[in-house]
């Protein structure tokens, strides 16, 4: 029996309502129908009661959910489990990263790699810091490097400290402050400020808070955007001021970037990846990245 059929078994008795099982399902109702008839046919037993008002399931239903339940949650459970077996077997894990954020080492890393055929490594460019965090909690990719993050409150969570990042402040070229060689963050309060907004980057908009509150300055927010990309572009109409790390500087070649010269005004680059993934490539990629980091770039 096709375990898709019992799946959606399982989430129509769930919902009891078959629209919402459908979109669920990314099927259209008629055909969840046929497929739940197909199952009682199969069966030889009514599961389900309906009429216009509403879907109930009947005796036979409610046990069929805990034993069909069980067997779904078995399937399920069984190929992760023989996929890890997989993965470990081939040293295969996925890495996400911000684009920009490793630009300035993850294609030499990559070459580095290639030199090692025993680990096998699937990149993935996210756009967002959210995103990339949301991918990494959910599985989805088995590390991410990530910045702007305060790594206490990554529950769940192993962290490695990569490096510091120095910040600068990105303006139009005929600014005011243009000309400056370098400026405190105190001497951005009132400036207007281009933020991220908090709904779909919260970590960097936390970040950002976080850094006017601990100079004593006032966060004058004009604009919010989405990405590093719309700050950049909004700050060079002379919209406001858009704060962004050094490395970052080849996306403000047609602005002026000054220094920002308070010492702890900086970034933290980490990897991240979930205590409970026990992919034995995990910790191989940790150690082969941190050695390759250290040689190349370190001190």
């Amino acid at each position: 029996m096709d375990i898709n059929r019992l799946e959606e078994f399982v989430v129509l008795a769930d919902c009891l309502n078959y629209s919402k099982a459908a979109n669920l399902l990314f099927l259209t109702q008629p055909v969840l129908s046929r497929h739940i008839n197909d199952l009682e046919k199969t069966l030889g037993a009514q599961l389900f009661i309906r009429d216009t008002h509403k879907v109930a399931l009947t005796p036979i239903g409610e046990l069929a959910v805990h034993e069909i339940g069980g067997v779904v949650e078995a399937y399920h459970k069984a190929m992760r489990s023989i996929k890890l077996a997989t993965d470990n077997l081939n040293g295969r894990i996925s890495v996400g990263f911000l684009g920009q954020a490793v630009r300035p080492f993850i294609t030499q890393f990559i070459r580095h790699m290639g030199r090692k055929p025993q680990l096998q490594i699937d990149y993935t460019s996210v756009a967002e810091l959210d995103t990339l965090i949301h991918f990494v909690d959910s599985g989805a990719v088995d590390v991410g490097f990530v910045t702007h993050v305060e790594t206490d409150r990554l529950q769940g969570m192993e962290t490695k400290w990569i490096m510091d990042d120095s910040l600068c402040v990105a303006v139009p070229l005929g600014h005011p402050l243009a000309n400056a060689g370098r400026v405190s963050i105190r001497e951005l309060s009132g400036e207007p400020i281009i933020v991220y907004d908090r709904d779909t980057n919260p970590h960097t908009a936390i970040f950002h808070e976080k850094l006017f509150q601990r100079f004593g300055a006032e966060m004058n927010v004009i604009r919010k955007v989405r990405n590093v990309e719309s700050g950049l572009f909004q700050a060079n109409l002379g919209l406001g001021c858009f704060i962004i790390p050094h490395h970052l500087l080849d996306m403000a070649r047609d602005m002026a970037a000054i220094p920002i010269s308070d010492e702890d005004a900086t970034i933290s680059l980490h990897l991240i990846w979930k205590k409970s993934n026990t992919k034995t490539a995990v910790q191989t990629f940790i150690r082969e990245f941190s050695k390759f980091y250290s040689t190349e770039f370190g001190e």
